[in-house]
């Protein structure tokens, strides 16, 4: 076993050091802009913040407080970013990207997807696919030493971050409306005051200290279980978790003894719906919700413990 493991060191020392060679080949072309490595990650990160601050981008990226001041000052002289003072606290400067910031960031992108697209273009279907596998399973295997993810039971202080969490994503990836921001924050608050802790529960996955995502059980009837909330931020995806989460939830209401349990989600929501169906649920209803969205289809899925 010892040997094994000195072999796996060598050989994934050995692949660390090819792979950093492949990268830096990869983003030459950033250096080309006049732009260093760690300048563009934080351009990229501001770009994907609602309300971003140089306290989050140091926490998030790791970066060193005087280090992150020169690279923000570099990047607003040369009118990639803007700040504006919050209204709520004028001690808090938020960093925006502007137009020009947006147009190098889609200019470097493209060029990355473009030098990307060439490493792989000898690559069969099958043989890409085994790729992808490979990055998949690397990634799962260690991010969990890497980043763990703590699973617990929610707390007072997580509530708004969980509404945040569903305004911002389902706005930026499922283009909803704000009034389904609204149907959630309503209900969320609603779950909150009405908790049953002997029916109801609510765990939120945790990775660094930061909450990452939730999950809720409530009670419809003594029984009927209602799951809810189910979100998962974009940098836990692919790990496993959302069905590990799902399984919890529904682990939770046998011991409860729930005999069935049905949740309510969108069409568009694939991952999510895959794991619904992997567990054994069933749609039983269907309706159009033009309030949330255009082309929004509403579902009922049920399953019966």
């Amino acid at each position: 076993m010892l040997l094994v493991k000195l072999n796996a060191v060598s050989e994934i020392r050995r692949f660390n050091r090819f792979y950093t060679n492949v990268l830096g080949l990869l983003d030459q072309h950033i250096l080309d802009s006049g732009y260093s490595l760690t300048e563009v990650r934080v351009l990229l990160e501001i770009s994907k913040l609602n309300q971003c601050t140089a306290n989050i981008l140091v926490n998030k990226l790791k970066i060193d407080r005087s280090y992150m001041s020169r690279i923000i000052k570099h990047l607003e002289k040369n009118e990639l970013i803007t700040k504006i003072q919050s209204k709520e606290d004028n001690r808090i400067n938020f960093v925006l990207i502007t137009e020009k910031g947006t147009h190098t960031i889609n200019i470097l992108s493209k060029k990355s997807d473009e030098q990307m697209e060439n490493l792989i273009e000898h690559l069969t279907e099958d043989e890409l696919t085994k790729v992808l596998d490979a990055m998949k399973i690397i990634k799962n295997k260690f991010s969990e030493t890497v980043n763990p993810i703590n699973i617990r039971n929610f707390i007072k202080n997580d509530i708004n971050n969980i509404i945040l969490q569903h305004k911002t994503l389902y706005a930026k990836e499922y283009n909803l409306s704000p009034i389904f921001g609204d149907y959630v924050e309503k209900g969320v608050h609603e779950f909150v005051q009405n908790y049953d802790s002997e029916k109801e529960c609510m765990l939120i996955p945790e990775m660094n200290g930061k909450a990452v995502g939730s999950i809720a059980i409530s009670k419809f009837d003594n029984q009927t279980a209602h799951l809810r909330y189910f979100l998962l931020e974009p940098e836990t995806r692919g790990r496993g978790l959302g069905h590990k989460l799902v399984d919890m939830a529904l682990n939770f209401c046998r011991k409860k003894g729930y005999k069935h349990v049905f949740l309510e989600t969108i069409s568009c929501l694939k991952t999510a719906r895959h794991i619904y169906a992997s567990e054994g649920f069933k749609i039983t209803q269907t309706h159009e919700n033009t309030t949330w969205g255009k082309d929004i289809l509403e579902e009922r899925w049920d399953l019966d413990l």
